[in-house]
């Protein structure tokens, strides 16, 4: 089992996650996420810092620790062409240390720059064209592509890596996990292990075999959300930040900060504290959960920590989970 630290640019400024950053990486976490939005998940005292260029900086200022997104979306702000060339410019400079996560978003990471938010059925088709982009594109070949949405007219990378950089897709529904099946490297969930087993699992089966992929050779990464501290009241009041993402769904035309802050704290704070993630003043919790999704067949577990103090999260999980 692998872990993963998460990075949120909603939540820190860019040069304390910097810090972060090199935490998780001194600490012995294998990973370090980071989050790619245009607007945060809530508004009071929130951030929403550029990811791709705190990734070159945070890659500079590590050794060894791998990098990921979590998640990108080539919806209408990115084109996957674009986004191809930044991950294989990223692992030519740092070998192996960077991958990409493509899913089918958000409406704030659209709609503030004049885009339109497309229903789901869309967002999924321009997802397949994005893997198929990257496919063509991150082998250094002129490539031309026709696509639904996205295309490429005999385009070309002329600096890649020597070996594919790893392409993630993140889902929570059957639909992206069959794309995840057909296309990618990786596949990353918030799903919880009941959905996870007997949902995604055969669905992400399912476009492996239409594509003749093998299933197993698929990588498997829970995004946990936790927060710990040994003051149980401390770790809701630092988790609340989170509670928009309980009381505004991923599919909905929502996407001024303002908004989902105020449908967040409408919420009871039991309903969200219980849905959200493990909100806890016992580490064993954390364990326990670990436990179960190791025993569901994950790869890798990502923390998206809002505790208190990040550094006690992250000494504890090396202490009790490393």
């Amino acid at each position: 089992m692998k872990f993963g630290f998460f990075c949120p640019h909603e939540q820190h400024a860019p040069s304390t996650l910097l810090d972060h950053a090199e935490l998780a990486e001194n600490v012995g976490f294998d990973s370090v996420w980071t989050s790619d939005h245009f607007h945060p998940w809530w508004h009071s005292g929130a951030h929403c810092g550029a990811a791709w260029p705190w990734l070159g900086t945070a890659l500079e200022r590590t050794d060894k620790v791998e990098f990921a997104t979590g998640v990108t979306p080539p919806i209408a702000r990115y084109h996957p062409g674009l986004l191809t060339q930044w991950t294989a410019t990223l692992n030519a400079m740092h070998p192996g240390r960077f991958r990409v996560t493509f899913a089918t978003g958000e409406a704030m990471n659209e709609e503030p720059l004049g885009y339109e938010w497309p229903d789901y059925p869309e967002r999924r088709a321009r997802l397949v064209d994005a893997c198929r982009i990257y496919d063509r594109l991150v082998t250094g070949e002129f490539a031309s592509y026709d696509g639904h949405y996205w295309s490429l007219d005999d385009a070309r990378l002329y600096t890649v890596p020597e070996e594919r950089p790893p392409l993630y897709v993140a889902g929570n529904g059957v639909h992206t996990a069959e794309v995840a099946g057909r296309y990618a490297d990786g596949f990353l969930t918030l799903a919880d292990v009941e959905t996870y087993e007997n949902e995604l699992v055969p669905a992400l089966e399912a476009g492996a075999a239409d594509a003749g992929r093998d299933p197993d050779e698929i990588s498997r990464t829970k995004q946990l959300t936790v927060s710990y501290d040994e003051e149980y009241a401390a770790a809701v009041e630092s988790a609340e930040f989170w509670s928009g993402t309980v009381a505004v769904d991923f599919d909905d035309a929502v996407s001024d900060p303002r908004e989902i802050e105020r449908q967040g704290r409408a919420l009871d704070g039991d309903d969200w504290t219980d849905e959200w993630g493990v909100v806890t003043d016992d580490f064993a919790d954390v364990e326990r959960v670990v436990d179960e999704h190791e025993n569901a067949g994950f790869d890798e577990i990502e923390f998206l920590s809002s505790s208190p103090s990040q550094a006690t999260f992250a000494e504890k999980a090396a202490e009790r989970l490393f």
